[in-house]
């Protein structure tokens, strides 16, 4: 019982702290833009925000297994809170201090890698063995049904407040989070890692996953589908705007459309784990998601896009409810923070490439069908090749991988 409070209230926390990311993703670019009157300045904040998930993601999961998580989560809510207030005040003054604004910006947005490791590696502390699937669809749901209704929701209040509150409303949401993430039950264990050096502690990191073949080829299948996913999904916007010539509106109708599939998957991950092994819903959404890109080969009408995106966002998200979850249960508590964090490094790499390689296609005159066409089997090809690793044969009930450099 006192598990399934600690992990509604880490949801709530996740919950109003998510509702704010939107707010602060719609009014931030809108009042830099209020501000300065450039185009410029809003994609520069957009491209600063993604920066420190290469610096900071190996350091989050070193905090992790070192510190408190509880605490790591609480302050980095705190933390998020007080640098969005600052930023609602910097853009409130007559004289736009951008360069200011674009530290306030990578200073915040540096807090969601250091805080993701602890995140991800709490749940197995607060939840039992067999609701980690459950509750990683939870937090799915959250982020899946906030990416469908957040553009609208945060639109709308940006226009209707103005940015600038919107911005504020953000900040008083991650104070909000963070209160509530203080009423969690969590223990921290004490370990022997505390004398350990930074470098040291990446090193143990890598080689635990490297070593740990069902983590290794899970985060190889990732790089792999990442890379060809945002081949595509880069220049999403101007397949359905540019080469198909519909409106911004059928735009966003076939991002909505494709959205539902999302959630859908997040619904239908837990059944699906009730009945097959872990290894054989992994490798065969990767294979399923590959075939929905496949099947937009040719498509000109804006509501196929939309339900064949769906699809394979459909079995997107069943794979990585999947994946997440069965890295919680074979990685030991006591590195889970460092494996989190190289996992999650390794497949982030693979989305600046695969848009890099997908816009230089492009500027080649390749036409979108084409590299649609390439992601698709690329994806498909990773699925069956998965199916021959030790990822596909995992069934999710392997014991605990353990690690002799943690031990005291």
């Amino acid at each position: 019982m006192q598990q399934t409070r600690s992990f509604k209230q880490l949801w709530s926390s996740f919950l109003i702290s998510k509702m704010g990311d939107w707010l602060l993703k719609i009014a931030l670019p809108l009042a830099i833009y209020n501000q300065t009157g450039s185009a410029t300045q809003m994609a520069t904040v957009y491209g600063i925000s993604f920066l420190p998930w290469i610096f900071f993601s190996l350091f989050g999961g070193i905090m992790a297994d070192r510190y408190n998580k509880k605490l790591i989560l609480i302050l980095g809510n705190l933390v998020s809170g007080i640098l969005v207030l600052i930023l609602a005040i910097l853009l409130s003054t007559e004289t736009t201090q951008i360069g200011l604004i674009y530290l306030i910006v990578f200073f915040q947005s540096s807090v969601d890698p250091l805080i993701h490791p602890s995140f991800q590696s709490i749940l197995p502390s607060i939840v039992k063995d067999n609701q980690i699937v459950a509750a990683n669809t939870s937090i799915q749901l959250v982020d899946n049904t906030l990416n469908l209704l957040g553009p609208l929701v945060g639109g709308s209040l940006a226009v209707i407040l103005n940015p600038n509150l919107s911005i504020v409303i953000d900040a008083v949401s991650f104070l909000i989070a963070g209160l509530l993430l203080t009423l969690i039950s969590y223990q921290h264990i004490e370990t022997a890692v505390k004398h350990h050096t930074i470098f040291n502690d990446i090193k143990t990191g890598f080689h635990y996953s490297y070593q740990n073949k069902i983590v290794w080829n899970g985060a190889l299948l990732f790089l792999c589908t990442n890379f060809a996913t945002n081949m595509f999904e880069a220049n999403f916007m101007y397949f359905i705007t540019g080469t198909l010539k519909y409106s911004a509106l059928f735009a966003g109708i076939t991002m909505a459309i494709s959205g539902i599939g999302a959630v859908l998957g997040g619904l239908i991950a837990p059944i699906l784990n009730n009945h097959y092994s872990s290894g054989k819903i992994i490798t065969s959404t990767t294979i399923l998601a590959g075939l929905g890109l496949v099947a937009m080969f040719q498509a000109t009408n804006f509501i196929y896009i939309g339900i064949a995106y769906g699809v394979s966002n459909l079995c997107s998200n069943i794979n990585v409810i999947t994946y997440f979850s069965l890295r919680q249960r074979v990685v030991p508590e006591v590195i889970l923070g460092r494996v989190v964090s190289v996992t999650r490094m390794i497949s982030y790499i693979a989305m600046p490439l695969g848009s890099f390689f997908g816009g230089y296609l492009i500027g080649h005159h390749i036409s979108l069908y084409v590299i649609i066409l390439i992601a698709g089997i690329l994806r498909t090809l990773v699925g069956l090749y998965a199916r021959s690793t030790p990822l596909g044969r995992s069934n999710g009930e392997e014991s605990v991988v353990s690690i002799e450099a943690e031990k005291v």
